[in-house]
């Protein structure tokens, strides 16, 4: 099978900005998401806050384009569908941790989302791989910053 794509700027950047709006909307409907993570008690090795408004984005954009390469790239119809499910079920999770976690002081139950994010995300990397190796690889700094987000997750819930 012929796994190159024809490649299209246009589709590739309504991607990113879709997925960098859906960021967006995650963290207004969080509410004022720096002035809770200050007032947290926060475990070792906590970044400062300015920190995730530079991270975000550039995970965001990556998804993004791993996004556009698993919805571009030819593959077999139960791959696409797999891989589209995945994708969309990291996207739901992803939107909804951040405001479990900071509009309703949910700490615990962020833990438990932010596991399941976790997961599917590595599942996202795996599978994306059989489709476009490249967007597999786009999906890795995410994983390694949730897995950093989970332990900050579970220091905040036993601390607050």
């Amino acid at each position: 099978m012929n796994n190159s794509i024809k490649f299209n700027w246009i589709y590739l950047f309504i991607f990113i900005i879709v997925i960098e709006v859906i960021g967006s909307l995650s963290a207004l409907f969080a509410g004022n998401i720096k002035t809770i993570y200050n007032s947290l008690n926060l475990p070792v090795l906590s970044p400062p806050d300015y920190l995730f408004g530079i991270v975000w984005p550039i995970l965001y954009a990556l998804i993004g384009i791993a996004g556009y390469l698993i919805y571009y790239t030819p593959s077999i119809q139960q791959d696409k569908v797999i891989n589209y499910v995945l994708f969309f079920s990291q996207l739901v999770i992803n939107f909804i941790w951040s405001i479990i976690f900071f509009k309703y002081d949910a700490y615990w139950l962020g833990f438990a989302v932010i596991i399941i994010l976790d997961l599917i995300v590595l599942v996202c990397i795996i599978h994306f791989y059989k489709t476009s190796p490249l967007a597999s690889i786009m999906f890795i700094p995410y994983f390694v910053w949730i897995i950093f987000a989970s332990y900050l997750t579970i220091g905040v819930a036993i601390l607050n």
